[in-house]
C-alpha cells in the first residue's frame, strides 16, 4: 500500500467530515487507507465516521490521550509505505497529496515532507521552520514582537516557509504535524512519536531525530492545505494549553540542547519559559475579559433601544 493517513480526532465532528470528504474526493484511494484516532469525543464524530464514512479504519481511545499517543495507535496498523499525519481542522487542496507522494517517490534522500500549510485566506502559518533557538521565545511564529514586525531578520530566519516565496520545493528543519508525510523506513528507523510530549513539539522532535539520522525535511509549495488552525483543540482549557506548549518546548530544549540539569542554561529555560506561561494566561484572561465586557456593554445598549 502506497498511503496510510491517520487523523486524530477530539470533538471536532464538522472540521472532521470536511477533512475526510476532502481527502476522498481529492485523491484515488486504491492504494491508499484512512485511519482515525478518536480521542473519547463527546460529539459524534465517530458514528458519523462509521455512517458516512464505513471505509475508514476507527480506532476509539477511551480517554484523550494527547496528539502523540493517539498517532502512534494509529502508526501500529498502518500499512502504507508513506504515512501522512493530518489534523482533522485541515482541507486538502487540489492534487496536494500526490504532490508530496511524487516528491518522496523521486527523490529519495527525502525522509518527510510537507505542503504549504495556509490560513482559509490562503496567507502562509509559518509552520515549516529551523529549529528552535532562545531568541524564538522572542520572535516565535505567535510572538507580539513578530506580529509588530512581520519581516525582522530573526522571525524570517526562523519561519522559512514565509522567508521563502518560491514554488519550488525548499528543505527546512522541521514541519508541523498538521500535515506530515513521512516514510515508513524513517519511522523503523527513528521510531514513533516521543509519548512525553502530550501534544505540541512532538513533530519538531521526530524531525529533529530524522535529520540525525540523515534524512532531509522538505516543504512542497505546490502541494497547498488549508488548516483552521486551533479548530482542532477548541473546548479545550486555554491556560492548559498555554502550560502544554512550555511544557513541551522545556521538554525539546531538555531532550536536544541542554543534557545537564546543572547546565546554566537550564536554569534559564525553567525561569524563561516560566514567565513566558505567566504572561501567556494572564493576557489570555485579560483578552477574554475584554471580549466579555465588550460583549455585555453591546447587550446592554441593545436591551436599552429595544
Amino acid at each position: 500500500m502506497k498511503l496510510s493517513i491517520i487523523i486524530v480526532s477530539f470533538n471536532t465532528e464538522s472540521f472532521l467530515r470536511q477533512c475526510l470528504t476532502a481527502v476522498y474526493g481529492t485523491h484515488s484511494l486504491g492504494s491508499c487507507e484512512v485511519i482515525v484516532v478518536d480521542n473519547n469525543s463527546s460529539d459524534h464524530s465517530c458514528s458519523m465516521i462509521r455512517e458516512d464514512f464505513p471505509d475508514v479504519r476507527l480506532i476509539e481511545s477511551r480517554d484523550n490521550e494527547g496528539f502523540a499517543k493517539a498517532n502512534n495507535k494509529g502508526f501500529h496498523i498502518a500499512q502504507g509505505d508513506y504515512i501522512l499525519l493530518l489534523n482533522s481542522d485541515t482541507k486538502i487542496q487540489g492534487k496536494a497529496l500526490e504532490a508530496m507522494i511524487d516528491y518522496l517517490d523521486n527523490n529519495p534522500d527525502a525522509g518527510i515532507v510537507t505542503s504549504r500549510l495556509v490560513y482559509p485566506d490562503l496567507t502562509d502559518q509559518g509552520v515549516a521552520r529551523s529549529f528552535p533557538s532562545p531568541v524564538n521565545a522572542l520572535f516565535g511564529r505567535r510572538s507580539l514582537l513578530t506580529k509588530m514586525f512581520p519581516n525582522n531578520r530573526y522571525s524570517k530566519k526562523y519561519l522559512l516557509s514565509r522567508k521563502t516565496s518560491s514554488s519550488e520545493p525548499f528543505e527546512v528543519d522541521w514541519v508541523s504535524g498538521a500535515c506530515l508525510m513521512i516514510r515508513r523506513t524513517v519511522i523503523d528507523q527513528v521510531g514513533f512519536l516521543d509519548e512525553n510530549y502530550f501534544m505540541y513539539w512532538e513533530d519538531a522532535d521526530l524531525c529533529y531525530r530524522a535529520k540525525n539520522a540523515g534524512w532531509k525535511v522538505f516543504c512542497i509549495p505546490e502541494a497547498l492545505v488549508i488548516h483552521y488552525e486551533g479548530k482542532s483543540s477548541q473546548g479545550r482549557q486555554s491556560s492548559r494549553l498555554i502550560m502544554e506548549f512550555n511544557k513541551s518546548v522545556y521538554r525539546f530544549y531538555r531532550k536536544h540542547y541542554i543534557t545537564s540539569s546543572l547546565n546554566a542554561m537550564n536554569i534559564l529555560a525553567i525561569v524563561g519559559l516560566s514567565m513566558r506561561t505567566v504572561f501567556m494566561i494572564a493576557g489570555n484572561m485579560l483578552a477574554r475579559k475584554f471580549i466579555h465586557t465588550n460583549q455585555r456593554r453591546k447587550e446592554v445598549i441593545y436591551e436599552q433601544r429595544h
